[in-house]
């Protein structure tokens, strides 16, 4: 009986290979798996204080945008976000803001997201200091798990991950 089981697994398993041999939309029998980016760590910038949201790397933020559940949000103005940013992201630019009913905007602007929804804060780079102002109001707001990608869309660009583009635009 045991070797009858054997028998009729092992026809199964080479039967089930030759067919995904032959089979036009077969499973690679190795995973093609893209490897984690390795930046030389997180971008911080001189403006940083002690009490910021913390500050994460491109690999950490790569990972966190591959297993999904992690808001990612565009301090940028809209030209700059259509033209290219991280894929899913909102745009909340910070330049905009209104300085009246700051917190009821946000709040409406994230889609009410819970306060403790993991976040990841960006803009276009080193240059660009939106990312941690946006990011000390979220957690000024009560946003908990805040964190701030501060080589934003140009050092993910940088590393070949995948844009999202809305709109063509100079380069």
């Amino acid at each position: 009986m045991i070797r009858q089981a054997f028998v009729l697994l092992l026809f199964s398993i080479i039967l089930g290979l030759v067919v995904n041999l032959f089979h036009p939309n077969k499973i690679p029998y190795i995973g093609e798996y893209r490897e984690l980016s390795a930046g030389e760590g997180p971008i911080i910038p001189p403006s940083a204080s002690e009490g910021d949201p913390p500050f994460i790397a491109v690999d950490v933020a790569q990972m966190e945008h591959q297993m999904g559940g992690t808001l990612f949000v565009d301090a940028r103005d809209s030209m700059e976000f259509n033209c290219g940013t991280i894929p899913g992201s909102i745009n909340l630019p910070f330049d905009y803001l209104p300085a009246e009913n700051l917190a009821q905007h946000i709040d409406s602007s994230l889609g009410r997201v819970p306060k403790d929804k993991p976040m990841i804060v960006f803009c276009s780079g080193e240059e660009c200091d939106l990312s941690l102002h946006l990011a000390r109001n979220f957690k000024g707001f009560g946003y908990t798990h805040v964190s701030i990608f501060f080589g934003g869309a140009r050092e993910w660009e940088k590393f070949g991950l995948e844009m999202e583009r809305r709109a063509k635009c100079p380069e």
